[in-house]
């Protein structure tokens, strides 16, 4: 039935259609649209026959580099080339898309005492304009030369360093170690430099509010005339919601009384320790929790309560009550017969 309905809807929209467009406002329209196409056409044409000036990148290779040379300087994967010719060539470009520049490392000129290869202005321009046909005329080239540092040192290994600065939410905390991954890396340094640096830091990753784990790829913090592979890392900070628990803890009394014949009643014997802690432990943790009353601090009729050595994952430690009373009894003293 709702098949019917349905094709019964498309045949009624079918008939409504076609009388439009056989109407005389239907066929106005059509006309209409078919001079705007034929317009449009024609001004593609003539847009494309007049001279356009546009920014192409020309994707930048270095081939045979020697093995053991590394790059200290980054070499950059285009280089933008302003041009100027017909519409019809630069669109050819923008479908095609744009020649690349194959360089090879014995083409660079080298200067072994500044640890460095270049590539004058001159010959950069022309090897660039090798590129492009001749009524393509090349108004800017950026950038206009290369000169970048190298070396053939071995890469030796750093440790990195996390720069962090983060804050969970009240109701959270950070649960376990920061950590990094991968936790070294390898620098490679030109010759020039005294000494290669054993630590690496990363940038600044600064965090506030955090309520779940942190996962976060940061880059190492660039140094002049080293390179360092890999030069991104990632950064876990656990971080875990708080969750609130309960347990009786009898209490210790400390510096009870010197007297034999004397003794002290606490009242009560057992108080009730609340803290929090990250949920993940919640049903594993059994950290002993010792609750003490020092007699000497008493006051009055009442000891205060005092906790003794609790795990560094404990938050907000309350004691309930926090004091307690006392009572000094007298013991029984029998004589001894002989």
């Amino acid at each position: 039935m709702a098949e019917e309905d349905r094709s019964g809807q498309f045949r009624a929209f079918y008939r409504r259609f076609r009388e439009l467009i056989f109407s005389s406002r239907g066929k106005d329209v059509l006309i209409f649209l078919l001079f705007t196409c034929v317009s449009y056409v024609f001004w593609v044409i003539m847009s494309l026959n007049d001279d356009a000036q546009r920014d192409l990148d020309v994707r930048l290779e270095i081939t045979d580099v020697p093995e053991g040379v590394m790059f200290i300087s980054d070499v950059p994967k285009f280089i933008q080339v302003n041009v100027r010719d017909k519409g019809t060539v630069l669109a050819g470009y923008y479908w095609n898309g744009t020649p690349g520049l194959k360089l090879c490392y014995e083409e660079l000129i080298h200067y072994p005492l500044k640890d460095r290869v270049a590539l004058p202005e001159q010959e950069l321009t022309a090897r660039v304009r090798s590129l492009f046909p001749s009524t393509t005329q090349i108004a800017g080239i950026r950038p206009d030369s290369l000169s970048l540092i190298v070396t053939d040192l071995p890469g030796a290994t750093a440790i990195v360093v996390p720069d962090v600065q983060v804050v969970p939410s009240p109701q959270c905390v950070i649960s376990g170690p920061i950590t990094v991954s991968p936790d070294t890396v390898t620098v490679y340094s030109a010759r020039h430099l005294a000494a290669v640096p054993r630590t690496v830091r990363t940038m600044t990753i600064s965090r506030s509010e955090l309520t779940d784990t942190l996962v976060a790829e940061v880059r190492i913090h660039p140094e002049s005339g080293v390179r360092i592979v890999p030069d991104r890392v990632t950064i876990t900070v656990p971080v875990e919601p708080l969750i609130a628990k309960k347990r009786t803890v009898p209490v210790t009394l400390l510096h009870g009384t010197s007297a034999s014949t004397h003794g002290v009643v606490m009242f009560p014997s057992q108080v009730t320790v609340s803290y929090l802690l990250p949920m993940s432990l919640y049903s594993s943790e059994s950290a002993v929790i010792t609750v003490n009353a020092d007699f000497y601090e008493r006051s009055g009729s009442k000891i205060p309560l005092t906790l003794g050595a609790i795990p560094d994952y404990y938050q907000g430690v309350t004691i309930t009550p926090d004091s307690i009373e006392y009572l000094i009894e007298q013991k029984s003293v029998f004589p001894v017969e002989e």
